[in-house]
This record gives structure tokens, sequence and C-alpha cells, in this order.
């Protein structure tokens, strides 16, 4: 099972999500409780745009997950929920259909005291905070607990840290509370902000501890990696907290599922996996175990494009699976010959891979080698592609492979074509689309917040001209709060004056049609002001009627200060933003510069990750830059 969850992450990695789609769901067939299985379809869905499921998949995974933080988790959400008074005053749950649930007791009282705290009566929060401890300390440890931290977390945000710790360290005089990891967590939080040389070692050695235990258990909780090397780095240990940066970084890439180079000819070493399709992965870590088989030698010096000693490696071996792989060496070497004799000498056992590129490679320059093939396993060639159709039905290389399969029945032959160019066109469309943009926005669910990316989708339609150029109020369409709902009209005008200055040629028809604004994410409402900048690049794409090239999302707040000229404001929770774009296998992600210093100290989000993909724009002019290219002006 353990390979065929690598196999899977490494087929997602090459764009093969079909694939890893149906592999995964072998792996579920056999367990369908495994978290890791459950985790990696969850990514599928996020790359794929099937929100509702890996939203049901993360909150399946938090349920269960041994790490979580559940007091804080419940603190959140109650916290969350008392910010909206037509959600807190009923004393009842909607559970689905026409049930209801009434609320537990202690959970009325501390939505009455965030109450409190939203109405800026932090004395009094905490105060009630301290009144629901004190009814439960000899009925009930685990509310009496919940009600402390609840205490402890208000003076916290109120900034008041010193009594947040005398909370927490008299809860751990409490028996039963000692090692408690609620209280532990809180406590380095606390400990981290007040910043003194002994909290900060105290903090380190409760993360040490916490390490130390979850290790023991098979537990890995990645984010004490980063907790403790900032801990660390305050205290003068470097090297230490370079060490734990790496352990960091490499934990985040596998719970995103991003495969290292170990992970690529791991696999590639048992199953076929063109090394043309393989030399474009950028691998997520050049880690390697310490030994290596033959043929893994051979697949690591390919990808390094060391061909020699790849080559000497795998003429060593008499396997089909090594003749393969000197197929593809010989084949990127332009030595087409000697690769169609090595494929065909393997294909015993007919493959996708090698089929498709021997029938590619016909297509352009009929060879008498490869028509012989054709002639002798027709009907067995026809069954592999009519396969790789059901898998993948919208990848148009399949259909067009069919029609060459078939070319001596016209009608038959016509049709795959008909198809294959059809769905060619919907790929390339899919592939740069006009006013299609990806957003990078937070969901929040039981008190945890986690990262995703959507689409915010604009189209125009033909109106009589000189009478358009608007966005009607019923033409924004989406489960959006009114707030945000007047934000992308503000946004809407913003761009329209902005496109006309900057693009007067290009916008000159923009009155002769109407806009409408379509946000698909409708889990919860969506609010806030970061949307501005994708929303501004979709507008911008349908006006100038430019493509947005695929798997580039963005994020941020617009602020007009001249009808040609917007700048970016800063958004909240970035770091959310930037493992949502990593998990979602995106490009690029742009972001405002004045997020660059948060990202750098964040504690969820690897720097060398927002390295990698974070683009960083301080107006709308480098934003279009980053998108369209330099030549867009």
């Amino acid at each position: 099972m353990q390979f065929s969850l690598v196999r899977a992450k490494v087929l997602l990695e090459l764009g093969w999500v079909p694939e890893a789609e149906l592999e995964i769901a072998h792996v579920l067939e056999e367990a369908p409780e495994d978290l890791s299985a459950i985790s990696l379809f969850a990514k599928i869905k996020h790359i794929r745009g099937q929100l509702s499921q890996a939203i049901g998949c993360w909150a399946h995974i938090h349920a269960r997950s041994p790490h979580n933080e559940s007091a804080m988790m419940q603190l959140r959400a109650l916290f969350d929920l008392a910010r909206d008074p037509e959600r807190a005053a009923s004393e009842f749950l909607v559970l689905g259909g026409m049930q209801l649930a009434r609320k537990p007791a202690v959970q009325l009282e501390l939505e009455q005291a965030f109450a409190l705290f939203h109405e800026r009566k932090p004395d009094e929060a905490r105060a009630c905070c301290a009144q629901i401890a004190s009814r439960h300390k000899s009925r009930d440890a685990q509310l009496y607990k919940l009600a402390t931290m609840a205490g402890a977390w208000l003076a916290q945000l109120a900034g008041e840290q010193a009594a947040a710790r005398d909370l927490l360290e008299h809860l751990g005089h409490e028996r039963g509370f000692e090692h408690d990891r609620d209280r532990l967590f809180a406590l380095v939080r606390v400990y981290d902000e007040i910043g003194t040389p002994d909290t900060i070692e105290a903090a380190a050695k409760i993360c040490r501890h916490v390490l130390r235990e979850l290790e023991e258990q098979g537990v890995e909780k990645i984010s004490l990696f980063r907790q403790l090397a900032s801990l660390e780095r305050r205290a003068g240990r470097h090297d230490e907290a370079a060490e734990l940066e790496r352990a960091f970084l490499a934990g985040v890439r596998r719970r995103m599922h991003r495969p290292s180079l170990g992970d690529l000819v791991m696999v590639a070493a048992r199953d076929y996996l063109p090394l043309a399709a393989l030399r474009e992965v950028r691998a997520a870590g050049d880690e390697l175990p310490a030994e290596l088989s033959r043929r893994e030698r051979a697949l690591v010096h390919a990808l390094r494009d060391e061909r020699s000693q790849a080559q000497v490696l795998l003429a060593d071996g008499g396997d089909p699976l090594d003749r393969r792989y000197l197929a593809d060496l010989a084949a990127i070497e332009g030595h087409h010959d000697r690769a169609i004799g090595l494929y065909l000498d393997t294909l015993a056992e007919l493959d996708p891979h090698v089929v498709g590129w021997l029938l590619d490679h016909h297509a352009r320059a009929p060879s008498p080698a490869i028509a012989a093939f054709l002639a002798a396993r027709r009907d067995d060639v026809t069954r592999l592609l009519e396969d790789a159709c059901t898998i993948a039905p919208l990848r148009p290389d399949p259909w067009r492979r069919l029609a060459l399969v078939h070319a001596a029945e016209t009608d038959r032959a016509a049709s795959c074509h008909k198809r294959a160019d059809a769905l060619a066109q919907t790929a390339a469309a899919r592939a740069a689309p006009i006013g299609r943009v990806l957003a990078a926005s937070v969901y929040h669910f039981t008190g945890k917040a986690k990262g995703l990316l959507h689409e915010i989708w604009v189209h125009r339609s033909p109106t009589q001209p000189g009478r358009g150029g608007t966005l009607a109020a019923d033409d924004i369409l989406g489960n959006i709060t009114p707030e945000m709902r007047s934000a992308i009209r503000n946004t809407f005008v913003a761009v329209r004056e902005y496109a006309r200055a900057r693009f007067p040629l290009e916008t000159a028809d923009l009155a002769d049609y109407t806009y409408s604004y379509k946000l698909p994410k409708e889990d919860e409402p969506s609010g806030g002001m970061s949307a501005g900048l994708p929303s501004a690049l979709a507008f911008l794409s349908v006006f100038l009627q430019r493509p947005v090239p695929h798997g580039i999302a963005s994020s941020g707040a617009l602020v007009t200060e001249s009808h040609d000229s917007i700048t970016i404001g800063r958004i909240g929770e970035a770091d959310y933003k930037v493992k949502a774009a990593y998990h979602a296998n995106a490009r690029a992600l742009i972001l405002p510069v004045a997020n660059k210093v948060d990202l750098e100290r964040s504690t969820l989000a690897p720097a060398e990750i927002a390295r990698e993909i974070v683009r960083y724009a301080a107006d709308l002019d480098q934003a279009m830059e980053l998108v369209f290219g330099s030549t867009v002006f």
C-alpha cells in the first residue's frame, strides 16, 4: 500500500491526475480509513477544483488526527460563532433537514464570554471564563480545562501575556494536567510572545519534550519543528535551528505529497515512466535512500542528464524495463530509429506510454517497423487506447491515436479525429482561459483554518453599443457577504477606469458589453478584501481579451490611488495561502509585497517554499506583468 501511495503522488506530480485518482481509489478500497490516502485524495480533489469533496476529506482527517490541539480548535470555533450574533443567539444547532440539537450549556456560557470580548469588554469576558471554570472544577475536568484555557487565550489576545502564563502554569499544577498537550502548546505560544531568555528556554524545553513523546508514538507534528527552530535561533543555537528548519521543510513537502528524487526513481524503477516526462518534474528535495538498486542509480544519472553513466548501468540489465529507458535516452538524443527498435522489442506486454510514443512518431514520420507492429497487434492496441480513453476521457491524445489505428475505417477515424480536435481546443482554453482566475483563500471549519485555491469567473455579454460597461448587483453570483458584494462592484469600477486609462485602444469597446461575476466556492460565505487582486485580474482578462496562464493564483487587497494607479494592500493569513498554492501544485502565487516579511517569519509555511512559488507585487502594474508578461504595456 505504501508503494501505491508514493506512485499516486508521483503520477499527480507528472500531471496525470486521472491515473493518480484511480491509484488512490484502489488504496482506499483496501484501507478506507487510512489518513495518508484520504489526504492524498483530498489533494487530487483540490487540484480538480472539487472543493466540497476536498473539504469533506480534510474535516475527516482533522477529526481523527492524533496530534490536533482539540481544545484550541473548540475555542476558536466558539470564538468565531460568537462573532456572528444571529448564529450565536440560538440555543439550538441545525443538524440538517428538520433536526435540531440543543447546545451544551458550557458552549452557551463560553459563547457569552467570547461575545463580551467581541464587545470590547476583555475583563468581563475573562471573569466569565473564571466563573465557568470554578463551577466545573470539581465536576468535569475537561470543561474546567476548556474554560481555564479560554480565559488564558482571551488574556493573550488582550495583550496580557503574563496573566495568560499564570493561568496556564497554574493549570499545570492541577492533577492530570501536568503533561496535557493542549495546555503545553498554548504555554509555548505565550512564552514565545513574552520573549525573555527564560521563557524562550522554557518554550524550547517543552517543544523538545513533546517532540520526543510524539516520535515515540510514531506521530509527526510538523509545525513543532519550525516553532522549535525559531526558539533555538533566538536562543543563539543556529546549527540546531538550521537542522530543524530542514526537518520542517521536508515534513511540509511530505504532508503536501510532493515527491522527492528518491520517490521518483523508486517508482520508475518498478513501473515504466517516460524519462521525458520525469525530467520535467522538479523534485521536492534530492533525498535518496542509503542503498540504491542498479536501475535506480541509472535513473538518478538519467534525471541529472548524465546519460553515458545511465546507459552503461541500463545496458547491464536485460529486463524490458531497462531497454525502455535505453529507448527513452535514444529518443532524447534524437536517435529515433534506435529508439523504435528498442521500444518494439519490449512490447510483448503493451505499455500505453510506449505505444503512445510510437503512434505519435508514426503520425509525424511513417515507419515501416511501426506499421508492421500495428498490423500484427491492431486489436490489442485498440483495446489499450480505449482503456486510456476511459481513464481520461477528456484527454485528446488517445482519441487522436485511435484515429490513426482506424485510418482504414474512414468514418470511425473521422469520428475519433473530430473528438480529439474538440478536446484539444477545450484543453487549450482550459490552460489559458479568459476571465477565469485562481484565487487563494482560507476556509474555516471546526476552529481550524485551511488554505485553498478556487476560481473566480468573469464573463461579458454584448449589449447595445455604448450602453454597457456595467456590473449589475444581480450579476454578482455566489455565496458572498454583502460587504464583499459591494467590494466587488467597487473593484469593477476602479479596474474599468484603470483599464481605460492604461489600455485605451484595447478597451475601446468596453461599453459594448455588460459583465457578470461568479465565485464558485459556496461551502461558506466568502468575505474580506483579499479577493480584490484576483477579481481585478479576472476583469482585466475580459476587458483586454487576454488569457490567464494556467496555475497562477493570487490574493491581495486593492487600494485605488487614482484612475490609473491601483496599489495592492496587505492581507491576512498569507502563510495558509502559500500552503494552499503549494498543495494544489500551482505554478506561482502573487501576493502583496507587504506580506513578504510575514512569510519570512511564518511558522506555517517554510521560507524555501515561499521563495519557490511566491511572486510579490506592490501595485496592479506589477501584478499584470507577472500574469500577462512584461510586454503587456
